[in-house]
C-alpha cells in the first residue's frame, strides 16, 4: 500500500476525509501530478507544487468544516 493511500485511510478513520471519497483514485492523483512534472514538464517537482496539489485534494475529498 502506499504511503499517501495509508494517509487517506487514516484521514477517513479521523474524520478529516470524506468516508465516500476513493482514496485509490485520489492517491493516484496525488503521484500523477509529481510524476508528470519530472516526466512531462522535465521539473523537479517543487515546494509551489506540492502545495497546490495538496490544497486541491484537500479541497476535493476533505470533509470540511
Amino acid at each position: 500500500m502506499s504511503e499517501t493511500r495509508h494517509l487517506l485511510e487514516r484521514g477517513v478513520a479521523r474524520g478529516d476525509v470524506r468516508a465516500d471519497a476513493d482514496v485509490g483514485v485520489t492517491a493516484t492523483l496525488v503521484a500523477a501530478s509529481l510524476v508528470f512534472r519530472l516526466v512531462g514538464e522535465q521539473q523537479m517537482p517543487d515546494e509551489a507544487l506540492v502545495e497546490s496539489v495538496v490544497d486541491l485534494i484537500g479541497r476535493a475529498v476533505g470533509a470540511g468544516p
